[in-house]
């Protein structure tokens, strides 16, 4: 156990996995809002142990960052864009922030042990923390900030979860297990049989229409580096059941999110530096990967979905991808630092 916990910590500090951060909980961004939309990224800087906040539209950081310390992981920001939630995997506690004024709450929340991932239920009552010291899913309850005493128990080292856009389910990964649990969020109760996936789940998404959980496989082992090609999983939501065909990507696949149409799946490779696009309908990836930032691991859609901003993290960069076009933006915008493993966007404000 304790050589397992020590790979545990040592994978999330480089921030393998990503993907369901954002402003909707399921890690896809809300529909196209009409008129002017201003945004604000959120991302988590483990080195300066950070927040950094961005303008979306101009591409430009904040000068200020936010601290934290504890090395914050995962965020994810309220549907009324008031409150980002952090996990800091190092000091067992979630932070919350006030989205306006930029100013973190001085009281955390303790929760699990090595907390990473963070998902707020649609109706904005609940956040949903993965733990992935303890194998568990701590709820908070979003207006209260009060943790309820007895934690989900799902595989082992608990990483990443989203939950579909009716709030009614959550999907967290377990590297630990090779395993994505299912979680009935009104009763937090567990299935009982985990969903055998690729090996070292890492980022997961729900795609917009509720059908499908697309899983990133890093591939390797939990008791070791995840190295190899590894692949992406699909899980229909209704029945549970994987497609038996995984779907290779690049190296090392840490993060996926979905465009709102539900088209298609974009999926960071951290050990290859790129992004690949996914035709989700045919299950077939478009030939030509997108060259980012070293070791890109987490990513989000802006709320207008037009652009994917992807966390590099050897980089400690944020590059910027058009979902049209599938070109990068020629400048990436330097963050606090190295080890970027969460990006949440604001909804829009006009």
């Amino acid at each position: 156990m304790r050589r397992r916990l020590r790979w545990v910590r040592g994978f999330v500090v480089f921030a393998l996995a990503g993907a369901l951060v954002g402003v909707v909980s399921d890690g896809v961004s809300a529909a196209t809002p009409r008129g002017r939309c201003r945004a604000t990224a959120f991302v988590t800087n483990q080195s300066s142990g950070t927040v950094s906040t961005l303008d979306v539209k101009s591409g430009t950081k904040n000068p200020s960052d936010i601290t934290l310390g504890g090395l914050p992981t995962g965020v994810a920001i309220t549907p009324d864009g008031k409150t980002a939630f952090v996990a800091n995997r190092e000091s067992g506690a979630v932070s919350t922030i006030d989205v306006k004024s930029r100013t973190k709450d001085p009281t955390d929340i303790p929760v699990g042990s090595i907390p990473t991932g963070v998902a707020i239920t649609p109706d904005g009552k609940t956040a949903l923390i993965a733990n992935a010291g303890s194998g568990t899913v701590s709820t908070i309850d979003v207006k209260t900030r009060k943790k309820d005493p007895n934690d989900i128990t799902v595989g082992t080292g608990a990483l990443w979860l989203a939950i579909t856009r009716d709030g009614k389910t959550a999907f967290v990964s377990n590297p630990g297990s090779n395993s994505v649990s299912s979680i009935d969020v009104e009763t937090r109760t567990k299935s009982p049989t985990d969903i055998a996936v690729g090996t070292f789940p890492a980022g997961l998404a729900v795609s917009p229409d509720g059908k499908t959980v697309w899983v990133a496989n890093a591939g390797g082992s939990f008791f070791g580096p995840p190295m190899g090609m590894g692949g992406v999983s699909t899980i229909d939501v209704k029945t549970r059941k994987k497609n038996p065909n995984d779907i290779t990507v690049g190296t090392q696949p840490a993060g996926v999110v979905i465009t709102p149409d539900s088209k298609t799946a974009f999926v960071t490779n951290f050990g290859s530096a790129t992004v690949s696009r996914i035709d989700v309908k045919t299950r077939t990836k478009n030939p030509a990967d997108i060259s980012v930032g070293l070791n890109p691991s987490t990513e989000a859609l802006t709320p207008d979905g037009k652009t994917v901003l992807v966390g590099n993290n050897t980089s400690g960069t944020v590059s910027t991808i058009d979902v049209k076009t599938g070109t990068k933006g020629p400048t990436d915008i330097a963050l606090g630092g190295p080890l970027v493993p969460g990006i949440a966007v604001t909804p829009c404000r006009r």
